[in-house]
Protein backbone atom coordinates (compact mmCIF):
# COMPACT_ATOMS: atom_id res chain seq x y z
CA UNK A 1 0.00 0.00 0.00
CA UNK A 2 1.42 3.54 -0.83
CA UNK A 3 0.86 6.63 1.32
CA UNK A 4 1.54 10.12 1.08
CA UNK A 5 3.43 12.69 3.36
CA UNK A 6 2.94 16.45 3.29
CA UNK A 7 5.83 18.32 3.09
CA UNK A 8 4.98 21.73 4.74
CA UNK A 9 7.27 24.77 3.97
CA UNK A 10 7.93 28.30 6.06
CA UNK A 11 10.73 29.99 4.33
CA UNK A 12 12.59 32.71 4.80
CA UNK A 13 15.84 33.91 2.97
CA UNK A 14 18.17 32.23 5.24
CA UNK A 15 15.86 29.36 6.49
CA UNK A 16 13.29 26.94 5.89
CA UNK A 17 11.06 25.41 8.59
CA UNK A 18 9.90 21.53 7.31
CA UNK A 19 7.28 19.68 8.60
CA UNK A 20 6.54 16.41 7.59
CA UNK A 21 2.80 14.91 8.21
CA UNK A 22 1.59 11.70 7.67
CA UNK A 23 -1.56 11.87 4.42
CA UNK A 24 -3.62 8.77 6.24
CA UNK A 25 -3.66 9.74 10.01
CA UNK A 26 -2.49 12.81 9.94
CA UNK A 27 0.54 12.39 12.35
CA UNK A 28 3.27 14.89 12.55
CA UNK A 29 6.27 12.74 11.61
CA UNK A 30 9.10 14.65 11.76
CA UNK A 31 10.10 18.54 11.98
CA UNK A 32 13.08 20.57 11.58
CA UNK A 33 14.32 23.69 10.82
CA UNK A 34 17.66 24.11 8.28
CA UNK A 35 19.22 26.73 6.31
CA UNK A 36 17.38 27.74 2.35
CA UNK A 37 18.95 25.30 0.45
CA UNK A 38 16.69 22.82 -1.90
CA UNK A 39 19.68 20.21 -1.04
CA UNK A 40 18.12 20.68 2.80
CA UNK A 41 14.91 19.94 1.83
CA UNK A 42 15.66 16.84 -0.69
CA UNK A 43 17.55 15.51 2.43
CA UNK A 44 14.40 15.63 4.98
CA UNK A 45 12.49 14.09 2.76
CA UNK A 46 14.68 10.92 2.35
CA UNK A 47 15.24 11.29 6.42
CA UNK A 48 11.10 11.10 6.79
CA UNK A 49 11.00 8.32 3.45
CA UNK A 50 13.94 6.21 5.46
CA UNK A 51 11.66 4.78 7.90
CA UNK A 52 8.85 3.44 5.64
CA UNK A 53 8.22 0.53 4.66
CA UNK A 54 5.64 1.28 1.82
CA UNK A 55 5.98 3.34 -1.29
CA UNK A 56 5.89 7.31 -0.50
CA UNK A 57 4.91 9.80 -2.39
CA UNK A 58 5.70 13.88 -1.53
CA UNK A 59 3.90 16.56 -1.92
CA UNK A 60 5.57 19.83 -0.85
CA UNK A 61 4.10 23.23 -0.69
CA UNK A 62 4.69 26.67 0.89
CA UNK A 63 3.55 30.12 0.88
CA UNK A 64 4.11 32.65 -1.80
CA UNK A 65 6.14 35.53 -0.99
CA UNK A 66 9.75 37.20 -1.88
CA UNK A 67 11.28 34.00 -3.01
CA UNK A 68 8.99 33.21 -5.77
CA UNK A 69 9.09 30.72 -8.52
CA UNK A 70 12.97 29.61 -7.51
CA UNK A 71 12.49 26.94 -5.20
CA UNK A 72 9.73 25.51 -7.12
CA UNK A 73 11.89 25.11 -9.69
CA UNK A 74 14.48 23.81 -7.53
CA UNK A 75 12.40 21.09 -6.10
CA UNK A 76 11.10 19.89 -9.05
CA UNK A 77 14.18 19.56 -10.75
CA UNK A 78 14.92 17.49 -7.28
CA UNK A 79 11.84 15.35 -7.96
CA UNK A 80 9.76 16.88 -5.33
CA UNK A 81 6.37 17.96 -6.05
CA UNK A 82 5.56 20.94 -4.57
CA UNK A 83 2.47 23.74 -4.89
CA UNK A 84 2.95 27.35 -4.46
CA UNK A 85 -0.19 28.02 -1.75
CA UNK A 86 -1.63 31.26 -1.93
CA UNK A 87 -1.81 33.32 1.50
CA UNK A 88 -5.03 34.31 1.74
CA UNK A 89 -6.77 30.94 0.62
CA UNK A 90 -5.07 29.13 3.13
CA UNK A 91 -7.01 27.90 6.51
CA UNK A 92 -5.97 29.08 9.65
CA UNK A 93 -6.87 28.31 13.44
CA UNK A 94 -7.33 31.34 16.02
CA UNK A 95 -4.68 29.90 17.74
CA UNK A 96 -2.34 30.27 14.58
CA UNK A 97 -3.61 34.07 13.95
CA UNK A 98 -2.71 35.12 17.84
CA UNK A 99 0.02 33.16 18.60
CA UNK A 100 2.62 33.03 14.85
CA UNK A 101 5.79 31.18 15.06
CA UNK A 102 7.81 29.65 11.94
CA UNK A 103 7.24 25.68 13.31
CA UNK A 104 3.59 26.47 13.54
CA UNK A 105 3.19 27.96 10.03
CA UNK A 106 5.19 25.09 8.54
CA UNK A 107 2.63 22.66 10.33
CA UNK A 108 -0.33 24.88 8.95
CA UNK A 109 0.94 24.72 5.62
CA UNK A 110 1.35 20.65 5.57
CA UNK A 111 -2.24 20.40 7.40
CA UNK A 112 -3.56 22.81 4.20
CA UNK A 113 -1.91 20.57 1.99
CA UNK A 114 -3.39 17.04 3.86
CA UNK A 115 -6.58 18.44 3.47
CA UNK A 116 -6.70 20.64 -0.20
CA UNK A 117 -8.01 23.63 1.74
CA UNK A 118 -5.72 25.91 -0.33
CA UNK A 119 -5.52 27.26 -4.07
CA UNK A 120 -2.07 26.96 -5.57
CA UNK A 121 -0.18 29.87 -7.58
CA UNK A 122 -0.16 29.28 -10.77
CA UNK A 123 3.33 28.95 -11.92
CA UNK A 124 4.46 30.89 -14.90
CA UNK A 125 6.78 28.98 -18.16
CA UNK A 126 9.48 30.71 -19.47
CA UNK A 127 7.44 32.26 -22.30
CA UNK A 128 5.34 34.19 -19.71
CA UNK A 129 8.44 35.33 -17.28
CA UNK A 130 10.24 36.42 -20.60
CA UNK A 131 7.57 38.56 -21.21
CA UNK A 132 6.75 40.18 -17.57
CA UNK A 133 10.29 41.00 -17.76
CA UNK A 134 10.29 42.62 -21.06
CA UNK A 135 6.98 44.79 -20.29
CA UNK A 136 9.07 45.74 -16.78
CA UNK A 137 12.08 47.00 -18.69
CA UNK A 138 9.92 48.92 -20.88
CA UNK A 139 8.06 50.33 -18.08
CA UNK A 140 11.50 51.19 -16.02
CA UNK A 141 12.52 52.97 -19.45
CA UNK A 142 9.43 54.85 -20.21
CA UNK A 143 9.34 55.81 -16.02
CA UNK A 144 13.36 56.51 -16.30
CA UNK A 145 13.29 58.93 -19.79
CA UNK A 146 9.99 60.81 -17.72
CA UNK A 147 12.15 61.45 -15.01
CA UNK A 148 15.45 62.56 -17.45
CA UNK A 149 13.12 64.88 -19.27
CA UNK A 150 11.63 66.97 -16.29
CA UNK A 151 15.56 66.92 -15.04
CA UNK A 152 16.07 68.49 -18.29
CA UNK A 153 13.04 70.69 -18.18
CA UNK A 154 13.81 72.23 -14.73
CA UNK A 155 17.78 72.78 -15.74
CA UNK A 156 16.89 74.64 -18.64
CA UNK A 157 14.15 76.55 -16.34
CA UNK A 158 16.70 77.66 -13.84
CA UNK A 159 19.07 79.02 -16.77
CA UNK A 160 16.10 81.61 -17.40
CA UNK A 161 15.09 79.99 -20.93
CA UNK A 162 11.37 79.40 -21.40
CA UNK A 163 9.52 77.94 -24.45
CA UNK A 164 6.00 79.51 -25.25
CA UNK A 165 5.09 76.70 -27.46
CA UNK A 166 2.39 74.47 -26.50
CA UNK A 167 3.95 71.06 -27.18
CA UNK A 168 7.57 69.84 -25.38
CA UNK A 169 10.15 67.96 -26.82
CA UNK A 170 9.45 68.43 -30.51
CA UNK A 171 11.99 70.00 -32.83
CA UNK A 172 10.78 73.59 -32.08
CA UNK A 173 11.27 73.03 -28.64
CA UNK A 174 14.67 71.49 -29.28
CA UNK A 175 15.81 74.39 -30.38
Amino acid sequence: MSSIIYIGMDVHKKTFNLCALDGHTGEILAETRCSSEAKNVLKFVNTVKEGMADEVFIKAGYEAGVLGYALYHSLTTLGIRCDILAPTTLLRSAKNKVVKNDNQDARMIAQNLANRTYKAVHVPDGQDVETKEYVRMVQSSKKSLKRIKQEIKALVLRHGYFYDGKSTWTIAYLK
